[in-house]
């Protein structure tokens, strides 16, 4: 299944029509906003964006698949001209391939099937802070050769943690990057941070996250 994200119907209709002559199915997306809610419910063996799509801009999109849903299927971009800092852009922002518009089908046909084989990059979704090696689609954390595996929401909780490391995080903060708009109204947070915290400190043998008294979390410095 490949992932389409064009805002010109009629092209993006032409593309998947002739896809289906290889049995490639195609979700099609119009927009940055539906191309991010596809990306995160669904398994794609190639993700195309136009370049110059709406809502979300294309740049920003595959920045969020990549180091927020941390998903390392291949990206092609399709570009309406040949513009070297366009190609540099999206190449920075975790692009795989970059094609001009308007291609050939054959060519496009080719380039997704060579990504396809290729795989997954195995770069995505690895981050390092301080002693920590994250590995957030394994949900590990490793320190000093010990490596431990979270649950789902302790990983959340450490990846917000991260983000704005060496920040204070506030529980407003937290519980909004968690839960969203449905924060539960008796918030469990402090007892998901005690579990995060016995997940990872008794292991590593040190204070990995510091409560500060009336403003937040924040990971612990020096680990």
């Amino acid at each position: 299944m490949i992932l389409l994200i064009e805002n010109d119907l009629q092209y993006a209709e032409s593309i998947g029509n002739f896809l289906t002559h290889y049995n490639i199915e195609l979700d099609y997306a119009f927009n940055g906003i539906s191309a991010f809610e596809l990306a995160s419910i669904n398994n794609y063996e190639v993700i195309i964006i136009n370049y110059e799509i709406l809502k979300i801009n294309s740049l920003t999109l595959c920045h969020k698949i990549r180091n927020e849903l941390f998903i390392s299927t291949p990206i092609i971009f399709l570009g309406e001209e040949d513009n070297t800092q366009n190609k540099i852009a999206a190449f920075k922002a975790g692009a795989d391939d970059f094609i001009n518009k308007p291609s050939s089908y054959e060519e496009l046909h080719c380039r997704i099937k060579a990504l396809a084989l290729r795989g997954p990059r195995r770069d995505i979704g690895k981050q390092t802070v301080a002693k920590l090696k994250i590995d957030y689609n394994l949900r590990t954390v490793t320190c000093d050769e010990t490596t431990v595996k979270l649950h789902f929401l302790q990983m959340n909780i450490l990846k917000v943690l991260v983000q704005h490391y060496p920040n204070i995080v506030s529980r407003q903060m937290l519980e909004q990057e968690i839960w969203g708009e449905e924060s539960p109204a008796s918030s469990p947070l402090r007892t998901h941070i005690y579990r995060l915290r016995m997940a990872m400190e008794k292991p590593f043998q040190q204070p990995i996250i510091d409560t500060v008294y009336g403003q937040g979390y924040h990971l612990a410095h020096p680990f």
